[in-house]
Protein backbone atom coordinates (compact mmCIF):
# COMPACT_ATOMS: atom_id res chain seq x y z
CA UNK A 1 0.00 0.00 0.00
CA UNK A 2 2.77 2.37 0.92
CA UNK A 3 4.56 1.69 -2.36
CA UNK A 4 1.42 2.49 -4.39
CA UNK A 5 0.91 5.80 -2.60
CA UNK A 6 4.56 6.76 -3.21
CA UNK A 7 4.19 5.89 -6.89
CA UNK A 8 1.11 8.09 -7.23
CA UNK A 9 2.79 10.92 -5.30
CA UNK A 10 5.86 10.75 -7.46
CA UNK A 11 3.65 10.84 -10.51
CA UNK A 12 1.92 14.00 -9.27
CA UNK A 13 5.23 15.63 -8.40
CA UNK A 14 6.57 14.78 -11.84
CA UNK A 15 3.54 16.39 -13.48
CA UNK A 16 3.99 19.53 -11.36
CA UNK A 17 7.67 19.75 -12.24
CA UNK A 18 6.87 19.34 -15.95
CA UNK A 19 4.16 22.01 -15.77
CA UNK A 20 6.46 24.48 -14.00
CA UNK A 21 9.34 23.83 -16.38
CA UNK A 22 7.03 24.45 -19.36
CA UNK A 23 5.71 27.72 -17.96
CA UNK A 24 9.13 29.08 -17.02
CA UNK A 25 10.79 29.34 -20.46
CA UNK A 26 7.58 30.61 -22.10
CA UNK A 27 7.41 33.55 -19.71
CA UNK A 28 11.12 34.29 -19.84
CA UNK A 29 11.13 34.28 -23.64
CA UNK A 30 8.22 36.70 -24.11
CA UNK A 31 8.41 38.36 -27.52
CA UNK A 32 9.86 41.89 -27.49
CA UNK A 33 7.83 44.41 -29.49
CA UNK A 34 9.69 45.68 -32.54
CA UNK A 35 10.24 49.45 -33.06
CA UNK A 36 7.65 49.52 -35.88
CA UNK A 37 4.65 47.47 -36.93
CA UNK A 38 6.57 46.29 -40.00
CA UNK A 39 10.35 46.23 -40.33
CA UNK A 40 12.41 46.18 -43.50
CA UNK A 41 15.93 45.46 -44.63
CA UNK A 42 18.64 47.13 -42.56
CA UNK A 43 20.80 49.95 -43.92
CA UNK A 44 24.46 50.52 -43.16
CA UNK A 45 25.78 53.57 -41.35
CA UNK A 46 29.51 53.00 -41.27
CA UNK A 47 29.88 49.59 -39.67
CA UNK A 48 26.50 49.73 -37.93
CA UNK A 49 23.48 47.91 -39.40
CA UNK A 50 20.40 50.03 -38.74
CA UNK A 51 16.95 48.42 -38.95
CA UNK A 52 14.38 50.05 -41.24
CA UNK A 53 10.84 51.03 -40.31
CA UNK A 54 8.44 50.33 -43.21
CA UNK A 55 5.11 50.75 -41.39
CA UNK A 56 4.25 52.62 -38.21
CA UNK A 57 2.03 51.35 -35.45
CA UNK A 58 -1.44 52.85 -36.08
CA UNK A 59 -1.93 53.97 -32.47
CA UNK A 60 0.45 55.91 -30.29
CA UNK A 61 3.31 55.65 -30.20
CA UNK A 62 3.93 55.15 -33.90
CA UNK A 63 7.51 54.11 -33.09
CA UNK A 64 8.18 51.94 -30.05
CA UNK A 65 11.37 52.36 -28.01
CA UNK A 66 11.94 52.21 -24.23
CA UNK A 67 11.19 55.28 -22.16
CA UNK A 68 14.03 57.74 -21.65
CA UNK A 69 16.06 57.42 -18.47
CA UNK A 70 19.02 59.02 -16.72
CA UNK A 71 21.38 56.81 -18.71
CA UNK A 72 19.74 56.70 -22.16
CA UNK A 73 17.60 58.86 -24.44
CA UNK A 74 16.13 58.39 -27.92
CA UNK A 75 15.67 61.09 -30.55
CA UNK A 76 17.06 62.70 -33.68
CA UNK A 77 20.36 64.53 -34.00
CA UNK A 78 21.52 67.45 -36.09
CA UNK A 79 24.89 69.14 -36.43
CA UNK A 80 25.36 72.86 -37.02
CA UNK A 81 21.95 73.98 -35.77
CA UNK A 82 23.64 76.20 -33.17
CA UNK A 83 25.90 77.77 -35.81
CA UNK A 84 28.90 75.64 -34.86
CA UNK A 85 29.90 72.53 -36.80
CA UNK A 86 31.65 71.23 -33.69
CA UNK A 87 28.40 70.97 -31.74
CA UNK A 88 25.38 68.76 -32.27
CA UNK A 89 21.91 68.69 -30.74
CA UNK A 90 19.80 65.74 -29.67
CA UNK A 91 16.04 66.34 -29.85
CA UNK A 92 14.33 63.76 -27.66
CA UNK A 93 10.74 62.53 -27.96
CA UNK A 94 9.45 65.72 -26.33
CA UNK A 95 11.76 67.94 -28.39
CA UNK A 96 13.91 68.72 -25.36
CA UNK A 97 17.43 69.62 -26.53
CA UNK A 98 20.72 68.20 -25.32
CA UNK A 99 24.01 69.43 -26.78
CA UNK A 100 26.97 67.17 -27.49
CA UNK A 101 30.24 67.02 -29.40
CA UNK A 102 29.62 66.60 -33.14
CA UNK A 103 32.42 64.00 -33.17
CA UNK A 104 29.92 61.52 -31.72
CA UNK A 105 27.79 61.54 -34.90
CA UNK A 106 28.74 58.94 -37.55
CA UNK A 107 30.73 60.66 -40.30
CA UNK A 108 28.25 59.65 -43.01
CA UNK A 109 25.40 61.50 -41.29
CA UNK A 110 27.10 64.51 -39.71
CA UNK A 111 25.55 67.67 -41.12
CA UNK A 112 23.45 65.75 -43.68
CA UNK A 113 19.69 66.38 -44.14
CA UNK A 114 19.03 62.62 -44.17
CA UNK A 115 20.21 62.45 -40.54
CA UNK A 116 16.64 63.56 -39.69
CA UNK A 117 15.45 60.13 -40.91
CA UNK A 118 17.28 58.28 -38.11
CA UNK A 119 16.34 57.63 -34.50
CA UNK A 120 19.48 57.63 -32.31
CA UNK A 121 20.08 56.14 -28.91
CA UNK A 122 22.16 58.46 -26.76
CA UNK A 123 23.99 57.06 -23.76
CA UNK A 124 24.25 59.54 -20.91
CA UNK A 125 26.64 59.98 -18.02
CA UNK A 126 25.86 62.72 -15.51
CA UNK A 127 23.39 64.20 -18.03
CA UNK A 128 26.08 64.40 -20.74
CA UNK A 129 25.89 62.51 -24.03
CA UNK A 130 28.85 60.13 -24.17
CA UNK A 131 27.88 58.03 -27.21
CA UNK A 132 25.36 57.99 -30.07
CA UNK A 133 24.13 54.96 -31.99
CA UNK A 134 21.61 55.04 -34.89
CA UNK A 135 18.91 52.49 -34.00
CA UNK A 136 16.17 53.06 -36.63
CA UNK A 137 15.93 54.40 -40.18
CA UNK A 138 12.64 55.84 -41.51
CA UNK A 139 12.43 55.95 -45.34
CA UNK A 140 10.45 58.73 -47.01
CA UNK A 141 7.95 56.13 -48.22
CA UNK A 142 7.05 55.17 -44.64
CA UNK A 143 6.05 58.73 -43.79
CA UNK A 144 3.66 58.99 -46.78
CA UNK A 145 2.24 55.45 -46.74
CA UNK A 146 -0.75 56.49 -44.53
CA UNK A 147 -2.01 58.75 -47.37
CA UNK A 148 -2.59 55.83 -49.76
CA UNK A 149 -6.32 55.25 -50.24
CA UNK A 150 -7.35 58.66 -48.88
CA UNK A 151 -8.98 61.78 -50.31
CA UNK A 152 -8.71 65.45 -49.41
CA UNK A 153 -11.75 67.73 -49.60
CA UNK A 154 -11.39 71.44 -49.13
CA UNK A 155 -11.13 74.74 -50.93
CA UNK A 156 -8.53 76.67 -52.89
CA UNK A 157 -7.82 80.24 -51.77
CA UNK A 158 -6.90 82.81 -54.41
CA UNK A 159 -4.61 85.77 -53.68
CA UNK A 160 -5.59 88.90 -55.69
CA UNK A 161 -7.54 86.85 -58.24
CA UNK A 162 -8.22 88.00 -61.78
CA UNK A 163 -11.60 89.43 -62.71
CA UNK A 164 -14.43 86.85 -62.61
CA UNK A 165 -12.32 84.46 -60.47
CA UNK A 166 -13.77 83.52 -57.09
CA UNK A 167 -11.86 84.15 -53.89
CA UNK A 168 -12.36 80.46 -53.08
CA UNK A 169 -13.45 77.33 -54.94
CA UNK A 170 -14.08 73.75 -53.84
CA UNK A 171 -11.37 71.16 -54.57
CA UNK A 172 -11.04 67.41 -54.27
CA UNK A 173 -7.90 65.25 -54.40
CA UNK A 174 -7.34 61.53 -54.07
CA UNK A 175 -4.15 59.55 -53.37
CA UNK A 176 -3.89 56.05 -54.81
CA UNK A 177 -0.51 54.34 -54.86
CA UNK A 178 2.97 54.36 -53.34
CA UNK A 179 6.04 54.20 -55.58
CA UNK A 180 9.40 52.71 -54.68
CA UNK A 181 11.00 56.18 -54.59
CA UNK A 182 8.75 57.40 -51.78
CA UNK A 183 6.06 59.24 -53.77
CA UNK A 184 2.31 58.80 -53.41
CA UNK A 185 0.63 59.23 -56.80
CA UNK A 186 -2.79 60.84 -56.91
CA UNK A 187 -5.24 62.88 -58.92
CA UNK A 188 -6.67 66.40 -58.73
CA UNK A 189 -10.20 65.16 -59.34
CA UNK A 190 -11.88 68.46 -60.21
CA UNK A 191 -9.06 70.29 -61.95
CA UNK A 192 -10.56 69.50 -65.36
CA UNK A 193 -13.61 67.35 -64.49
CA UNK A 194 -16.76 68.38 -62.64
CA UNK A 195 -17.57 65.97 -59.80
CA UNK A 196 -20.33 65.52 -57.24
CA UNK A 197 -19.16 66.52 -53.80
CA UNK A 198 -20.92 63.64 -51.98
CA UNK A 199 -22.80 60.41 -52.68
CA UNK A 200 -26.25 61.83 -51.94
CA UNK A 201 -28.95 60.70 -54.38
CA UNK A 202 -32.00 62.71 -53.24
CA UNK A 203 -31.79 65.62 -53.36
CA UNK A 204 -29.07 65.66 -56.06
CA UNK A 205 -25.59 66.15 -54.63
CA UNK A 206 -24.03 69.57 -55.23
CA UNK A 207 -21.67 69.69 -58.19
CA UNK A 208 -18.11 70.96 -57.94
CA UNK A 209 -17.53 72.50 -61.34
CA UNK A 210 -14.02 71.86 -62.64
CA UNK A 211 -11.56 74.65 -61.97
CA UNK A 212 -10.58 74.83 -65.65
CA UNK A 213 -14.23 75.55 -66.53
CA UNK A 214 -14.60 78.11 -63.77
CA UNK A 215 -11.58 80.06 -64.95
CA UNK A 216 -13.06 80.74 -68.41
CA UNK A 217 -10.46 82.36 -70.65
CA UNK A 218 -8.33 83.75 -67.81
CA UNK A 219 -6.12 80.67 -67.39
CA UNK A 220 -6.07 81.47 -63.68
CA UNK A 221 -5.76 77.87 -62.52
CA UNK A 222 -4.26 76.07 -65.49
CA UNK A 223 -1.46 78.60 -66.07
CA UNK A 224 -0.06 77.67 -62.68
CA UNK A 225 -1.35 74.15 -62.09
CA UNK A 226 -1.45 72.94 -65.69
CA UNK A 227 -4.09 70.74 -67.32
CA UNK A 228 -2.59 67.42 -66.22
CA UNK A 229 -4.53 66.39 -63.12
CA UNK A 230 -1.84 64.03 -61.79
CA UNK A 231 -0.48 65.06 -58.37
CA UNK A 232 2.21 63.60 -56.12
CA UNK A 233 2.80 63.71 -52.39
CA UNK A 234 6.25 63.38 -50.84
CA UNK A 235 7.95 63.88 -47.47
CA UNK A 236 11.00 66.09 -47.03
CA UNK A 237 12.58 65.39 -43.61
CA UNK A 238 14.65 68.59 -43.64
CA UNK A 239 13.31 70.89 -46.33
CA UNK A 240 14.58 74.39 -45.51
CA UNK A 241 16.39 73.65 -42.26
CA UNK A 242 17.41 70.38 -40.64
CA UNK A 243 14.32 70.46 -38.39
CA UNK A 244 11.86 71.56 -41.10
CA UNK A 245 9.87 68.38 -41.75
CA UNK A 246 7.35 69.01 -44.55
CA UNK A 247 4.80 67.16 -46.61
CA UNK A 248 4.72 68.46 -50.18
CA UNK A 249 2.08 68.10 -52.90
CA UNK A 250 3.48 68.50 -56.42
CA UNK A 251 1.46 69.35 -59.52
CA UNK A 252 2.36 67.54 -62.73
CA UNK A 253 1.84 70.44 -65.11
CA UNK A 254 1.86 74.21 -65.39
CA UNK A 255 4.80 75.80 -63.62
CA UNK A 256 5.48 72.74 -61.46
CA UNK A 257 4.31 74.56 -58.36
CA UNK A 258 4.37 72.76 -55.00
CA UNK A 259 2.32 73.16 -51.84
CA UNK A 260 3.61 72.44 -48.33
CA UNK A 261 2.17 71.37 -45.01
CA UNK A 262 4.13 70.80 -41.79
CA UNK A 263 4.91 67.15 -41.01
CA UNK A 264 5.98 65.76 -37.64
CA UNK A 265 9.64 65.09 -36.99
CA UNK A 266 10.17 61.39 -36.34
CA UNK A 267 11.34 61.88 -32.74
CA UNK A 268 7.83 63.02 -31.79
CA UNK A 269 6.44 59.74 -33.17
CA UNK A 270 8.04 58.09 -30.14
CA UNK A 271 5.09 59.43 -28.08
CA UNK A 272 2.29 60.00 -30.61
CA UNK A 273 0.76 58.44 -33.71
CA UNK A 274 1.06 59.77 -37.25
CA UNK A 275 -2.35 61.41 -37.74
CA UNK A 276 -2.80 62.81 -41.27
CA UNK A 277 -6.25 64.14 -40.39
CA UNK A 278 -4.47 66.93 -38.51
CA UNK A 279 -3.28 68.38 -41.84
CA UNK A 280 -5.64 71.24 -42.67
CA UNK A 281 -3.65 73.66 -44.86
CA UNK A 282 -1.32 73.43 -47.87
CA UNK A 283 0.54 76.65 -48.74
CA UNK A 284 2.26 77.54 -52.00
CA UNK A 285 6.04 77.19 -52.08
CA UNK A 286 6.96 80.59 -53.50
CA UNK A 287 5.48 84.05 -54.04
CA UNK A 288 1.74 83.81 -53.32
CA UNK A 289 0.61 87.06 -55.00
CA UNK A 290 -1.68 86.53 -57.98
CA UNK A 291 -1.95 82.77 -57.45
CA UNK A 292 -4.15 80.05 -56.01
CA UNK A 293 -1.91 80.29 -52.95
CA UNK A 294 -3.30 77.68 -50.56
CA UNK A 295 -5.66 74.76 -50.08
CA UNK A 296 -7.42 74.24 -46.77
CA UNK A 297 -10.35 72.52 -45.07
CA UNK A 298 -12.29 75.62 -44.03
CA UNK A 299 -15.62 76.67 -45.50
CA UNK A 300 -16.47 73.40 -47.22
CA UNK A 301 -20.08 73.55 -46.00
CA UNK A 302 -21.58 70.24 -44.92
CA UNK A 303 -18.99 68.11 -46.73
CA UNK A 304 -16.48 65.90 -44.86
CA UNK A 305 -13.53 68.27 -45.02
CA UNK A 306 -9.87 67.31 -44.89
CA UNK A 307 -8.39 63.83 -45.13
CA UNK A 308 -10.55 60.73 -44.97
CA UNK A 309 -11.16 57.40 -46.70
CA UNK A 310 -11.80 57.58 -50.44
CA UNK A 311 -15.36 57.59 -51.73
CA UNK A 312 -16.33 57.21 -55.41
CA UNK A 313 -15.96 60.36 -57.49
CA UNK A 314 -19.18 60.64 -59.52
CA UNK A 315 -19.03 62.92 -62.58
CA UNK A 316 -21.65 65.61 -62.94
CA UNK A 317 -22.55 67.99 -65.78
CA UNK A 318 -21.02 71.46 -66.00
CA UNK A 319 -23.23 74.14 -64.46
Amino acid sequence: MYAVIMKRSLGLMTLLVIAISCLGPANSQAKTESPCKRMGKSVKVGKVSVPTCTKFYPSKPAINFPSDSKTAKYGIVIVGESGSDSLGTLFDRRNKRTSFSAKLVPAGLSGKPEAAQYIFKAKLKKSRVVSLTPVLYVPTSTMVQPFVGTQFLGKVNNFSPADSINDTDLIRWKFDSLSTDGLVAGKFLNLKNSVKMSQMVEPPAPCATSLSQLEGATGWYTNLLGTDDAIYLVWYPAMHTRMDSEYVVKMNGGLGVTYMSAAPTINTLLIKKLDITLITTWTIHGNPVGTPYSFDTQGVGGFPAGFGPQTPADPCPFR
